[in-house]
């Protein structure tokens, strides 16, 4: 998933990325309060 998906997805109300790839977005300075990435690696 890239940055832009990533982006419209949450401003959709999304919150929940199981299992995404975010490797080489850049996403400092976002905002991305309440969004879950359970099980996707990131943070590990």
């Amino acid at each position: 998933m890239d940055a832009e998906e990533l982006l419209r997805r949450y401003a959709a109300g999304e919150r929940f990325f199981s299992r995404v790839s975010l490797q080489g977005c850049n996403l400092s300075g976002v905002d991305l309060r309440g969004i879950n990435f359970q099980d996707s690696g990131i943070g590990k």
